[in-house]
């Protein structure tokens, strides 16, 4: 599908199948065990209806949002993901880079292709960094000091990462570390042959952020890096030392519980990021978008809420802040994009997003992000329920 025809985010994830090998639009794609989390996402935010308003005044339609402190030009930031360069060896900074000319905000991952330090001259005052608590207390600290170096004002905590995933998608195309694909993903692998191109020529894929003597993680060396950094016993005393370490914004990602968003809170957090990985990491927990109203109530005001989870249409966004999400974070929108046409179709998708997301507020009669409250949504929802 030429980009020019391309019209939302589900024609970008079509696209993005012809451009990459199987094995990698199931990494994509796929989620934990039977992928009923993934499901749920999509399927509760569908359910949500809302209710048109007529004849108002859209004149002065306006999308731009305010978060820590920061206007940005529509409520949508690009979530963390990690390993960008298998779909395009523009990576992070042509996320980045699009991101930016959009108005966005870029969280830049633990698990990045590239160095944070790539991408701050590209994001500048639009960068987030996400960070972990590793096994190795001078990983972390070390990181810390260069998120400060390079002038990230954000830190976005990992705090759901301490057990492991299961991908059965992945499983079954041999996506360990390293790769051990069956031999079918070799002849499926061959018909993409621009990829391979891509694969030869272009970046080499690695985890940027970490090293072995210096040079960055090579794939087949990141069990090496993992077994020796992973900390399953990073706790909440780690996410207070951090808070006492960095005098910035904390956003914590992963919250899925009201008890656990209040603690965040308590413990110094200035943004609760409800997320569940995308279905990605555990299965058989509910959607975002139903945890969101009983997070925002535990969190009272005291803290930004972000959801993630689905995000594929502009009235989805408008689902979320209606029921007191500040703004919404996508990630998979942004990586099928960069799978099909890089920097360009990455900053074609904010426009779809951006366009799609006015649409909506001009059909339910906001005209300010401010006014997205529980009054955009229709009757039918029995929106007590979630409130």
């Amino acid at each position: 599908m030429r980009n020019k025809w391309i019209v939302s985010i589900d024609d970008y994830r079509r696209a993005s199948r012809w451009h990459l090998p199987k094995m990698i639009t199931d990494y994509l794609d796929g989620g934990a065990l039977d992928e009923i989390t993934t499901r749920a996402n999509r399927e509760s935010l569908d359910a949500l209806m809302l209710r048109q308003r007529s004849m108002v005044d859209l004149s002065d339609l306006r999308t731009d949002a305010t978060v820590l402190g920061q206007q940005i030009d529509l409520p949508l930031i690009v979530a963390p993901m990690g390993m960008l360069t298998i779909f395009h060896p523009g990576s992070d900074t042509a996320v980045a880079r699009a991101a930016v000319n959009a108005g966005s905000i870029f969280i830049h991952s633990a698990w990045a292709g590239c160095a944070l330090e790539e991408v701050a001259p590209i994001a500048g005052d639009k960068l987030w960094a996400q960070v972990a608590f590793w096994k190795d207390p001078e990983e972390t600290e070390s990181y810390i000091k260069r998120a400060r170096k390079a002038g990230v004002k954000t830190l976005v905590v990992a705090g759901d990462v301490g057990s492991s995933s299961k991908r059965e998608r992945d499983l079954h195309h041999g996506l360990s570390m390293p790769p051990r694909p069956p031999v079918v993903d070799y002849l499926t692998t061959a018909m993409r042959p621009q990829w391979i191109y891509r694969w030869l020529t272009g970046r080499k894929m690695t985890y940027g952020n970490y090293s072995i003597d210096g040079q960055p993680l090579r794939m087949d060396e990141m069990n090496q890096w993992m077994a020796k950094n992973k900390n399953p016993g990073a706790n909440w005393a780690d996410f207070a030392w951090l808070r006492e370490q960095w005098d910035g914004n904390l956003v914590i990602k992963g919250i899925m519980d009201p008890e656990d968003a209040a603690r965040a809170v308590d413990e110094g957090a200035d943004g609760i990021f409800i997320s569940n990985h995308g279905g990605r990491q555990f299965d058989a927990q509910p959607a975002t978008i139903d945890v969101l109203p009983s997070i925002v109530s535990a969190v009272n005001g005291r803290a930004e809420i972000y959801l993630d989870g689905g995000i594929r249409r502009g009235h989805d966004m408008v689902k979320a802040i209606g029921l007191g999400a500040t703004a919404v974070m996508a990630g998979r929108p942004f990586a099928y994009a960069l799978a099909t046409g890089g920097e360009p179709a990455v900053s074609k998708a904010f426009k779809i997003l951006h366009d799609e997301f006015k649409g909506a507020m001009g059909f339910v009669g906001k005209t300010r992000v401010s006014e997205i409250d529980e009054s955009v949504f229709a009757q039918c929802n029995r929106i007590t329920d979630y409130v």
